[in-house]
């Protein structure tokens, strides 16, 4: 008996006896690759955006805003700068975004909590998260804060850093740093908002410098260390 041919209908079948699926066409592959290719870069900007909102881009995750860069008076003592305007002293939470009259501030609001407001005294690293909402509040207390400035990613020699770590570490002594536990009441830290590379900082005073002198910055701390803050016992 002849077999019966099979047509060219017929399903296809597999090795397990279960109709085959057939190929997707060609423009509809087509758009499946795209769609997925769509999908995932869009994963991916959302990622850098997520990172960037994160991490900064670096030191300017700016909690803060400036209503102008600080311009020394032609007047200006070279050795003891100026007396800028106050900027009130008022304290907000971490998160709070701050607007300054003027940047660097030498007063305004600040941050009022651990670890964010006031900051150790010491040398701060390029990429430390550290901002004028915390080191405020450190000028309140007395400090002297010595602040350096990186343009387009590029920060002062590594001579230059060295000076500012050493006059963090060699700060004028006083009891109440003694008492809080510190050597000195000095924070560095970079802050890139300032018309000079450099800038010295009491509450309410401040030295704008074209090169770091560390006699400069150590004469300018003996005079200005607890001198102007409101608060100068507290740690």
């Amino acid at each position: 008996m002849a077999k019966k041919r099979r047509t060219a209908s017929a399903s296809i079948q597999s090795s397990t006896g279960m109709p085959r699926r057939s190929a997707a066409k060609g423009p509809q592959r087509s758009r499946l690759v795209w769609l997925a290719a769509l999908l995932g870069g869009a994963l991916v900007v959302g990622v850098v955006v997520v990172l960037f909102i994160g991490f900064g881009g670096g030191a300017n995750a700016r909690g803060y805003s400036c209503g102008e860069l600080l311009k020394s008076p032609a007047d200006a003592s070279t050795t003891d700068g100026f007396a800028p305007a106050s900027l009130g002293d008022g304290h907000v939470s971490p998160g709070t975004r701050i607007s300054y009259g003027f940047c660097p501030p030498t007063s305004g609001k600040h941050y009022n909590a651990a670890g964010r407001g006031p900051l150790r005294p010491g040398f701060y690293d390029p990429d430390d998260d550290v901002g004028p909402g915390g080191w405020v509040h450190n000028l309140e207390h007395g400090f002297v804060v010595a602040l350096y400035r990186c343009v387009d990613g590029v920060c002062p020699s590594a001579e230059d850093l060295a000076r500012l770590r050493g006059f963090a570490a060699n700060g004028p002594p006083t009891q109440s740093a003694a008492a809080c536990g510190y050597r000195s009441k000095v924070l560095v830290a970079r802050f890139d908002d300032m018309r000079t590379p450099f800038a010295l900082l009491a509450w309410d005073r401040a030295l704008l410098l074209d090169a770091f002198d560390e006699n400069v910055a150590l004469n300018f701390a003996s005079r200005w260390i607890e001198a102007t803050g409101p608060e100068p016992n507290a740690c």
